[in-house]
């Protein structure tokens, strides 16, 4: 291990850890606002618009695809050409397509800029969580991630709020609710705006002075010194190291990590974000009576996700990645194939059996694959992979997140509501299975590098 690398991974967490965790993590913010947000926009929308359900399953989906975009292509620029290349340009991108929602004439037109606001989220996506892992202690590397991808949830719920106050403000509140992300987007805008490249990547590059200048603003304990003698002896162990390209993600060396990274989070997305979506909409099928009531559920809901979420933070990095979420893609097929039961069962379960059914389903998500699908992808490659593995990950994600957000209202029409809850539970069954064939545990465990081989 490289003296540098030991280094940072020894450090105990700073303020300056804390300001990249929250400046990269408030990215996943907006992610979760926007998601939720429309959700209930589309409560609103629909009664406006009277969209067919194909032409809602592109609303739903518009965003996904283009965060399957923006994944593509933001892992590999940042790889390349650095992290922060693209750390404002995304969040930029996300700002004006969030004002130009509220302002859509026309079906199509939402679609067109609800895809421009995805390509900002899904090129932010691998680059929040590289940036975030390769600043991290190993020890604490776990944790720290689970802790900040809570604001997913924290922002799901603020916009549930938002949602429910601007229920009520007439025929264009849908468009106050989709244009109020632009809002949070400012924020991350001004905490990014003078952030450093990460270390590693200075490192990988040869820049020595660079990455120097931001070991000291990191770490200034160690002395100048200290600091050119540690970077020195890495830029000499990584001299003459294999340059990778995107296409080793699919060699012999690394397909089955990728593999690893990429079907489980497809499962997981299948679940999530068809429930996500269409939550409200659905709660209105299954016992509650008013869009009042709906969003309420809904944000309730959302809310239960901290009783998953913070037994992870807590034990991540002592239980691993993979236990976690093996536990808790189980939660997720058992909660989902409970109501399915229920509602073949008794045709019309009591609201608090369905409620049952969707709060382990929450529960076990937070705490396992919700999370944990986020964070494998950042340890499996070597700094030049990182960003283009987790961003090909992210692609592969929202591709089942879109086709069971496009699906899900000709499924649910065809198949009723038990029979799409179980096609959702099997989801969380095959999630299970992959993640017990595939899984590669790397908890606490230094990120890997390509080093030259006379350093092996």
């Amino acid at each position: 291990m490289s003296a540098v690398f030991t280094t940072l991974d020894e450090q105990s967490i700073t303020r300056r850890h804390r300001r990249v965790l929250w400046a990269s993590g408030l990215g996943i913010f907006l992610d979760g606002y926007d998601l939720s947000i429309m959700a209930i926009a589309l409560i609103v929308l629909k009664d406006q618009w009277h969209p067919s359900s194909a032409a809602l399953g592109l609303l739903g989906t518009a965003a996904l695809v283009g965060a399957l975009v923006g994944g593509l292509l933001g892992g590999p620029i940042a790889d390349r050409f650095g992290r922060k290349t693209i750390y404002l340009i995304d969040i930029a991108a996300f700002f004006f397509a969030a004002l130009l929602s509220g302002f859509a004439w026309d079906i199509a037109s939402l679609v067109a800029f609800r895809f421009l606001l995805g390509l900002g989220v899904g090129a932010d996506y691998p680059l929040s969580s590289t940036y975030m892992a390769e600043f991290m202690p190993k020890d604490r590397r776990g944790a720290v991630m689970t802790w900040i991808f809570g604001l997913w949830m924290g922002g799901a719920v603020v916009s549930s709020l938002v949602g429910l106050a601007l229920l009520h403000t007439g025929p264009d509140a849908w468009r106050w609710m989709l244009a109020s992300g632009a809002l949070p987007a400012i924020l991350v805008l001004w905490m990014r705006r003078n952030l450093p490249e990460s270390p590693r990547w200075y490192l990988r590059r040869g820049r020595v002075a660079d990455a120097e200048r931001v070991v000291a603003w990191l770490a200034p304990q160690l002395s100048a010194a200290e600091r050119r003698a540690a970077l020195e002896e890495t830029a000499a162990a990584m001299e003459g190291a294999r340059r990778h390209n995107w296409l080793d993600l699919f060699g012999k060396r690394y397909l089955k990590l990728t593999l690893y990274a990429c079907i489980p989070w497809f499962m997981m997305d299948v679940m999530g974000y068809a429930l996500a979506i269409f939550l409200p909409l659905m709660l209105l099928h299954l016992g509650l009576k008013t869009n009042e009531q709906a969003v309420i559920g809904n944000t309730l809901f959302s809310l239960a996700f901290v009783i998953g979420w913070i037994p992870l933070a807590l034990l991540i990095d002592r239980i691993g990645r993979r236990r976690a979420q093996i536990i808790g893609f189980l939660g997720d097929a058992l909660g989902l194939g409970l109501v399915g039961v229920l509602l073949v069962a008794l045709g019309e379960p009591p609201f608090w059996a369905v409620a049952t059914g969707l709060l382990l389903f929450q529960i076990s998500n937070s705490f396992g694959p919700g999370t944990t699908t986020w964070i494998i992808p950042t340890e499996l490659y070597p700094t030049e992979l990182r960003a283009s593995g987790h961003g090909f990950a992210t692609a592969v994600s929202r591709l089942g997140a879109a086709t069971s957000v496009f699906l899900l209202p000709t499924i649910q029409a065809t198949l009723g509501e038990a029979g799409l809850l179980f096609l959702l539970a099997g989801a969380g069954g095959v999630g299970v299975v992959t993640t017990l064939w595939l899984g590669n545990e790397m908890a606490r465990e230094t990120l890997p590098e390509s080093l030259a081989r006379k350093a092996a």
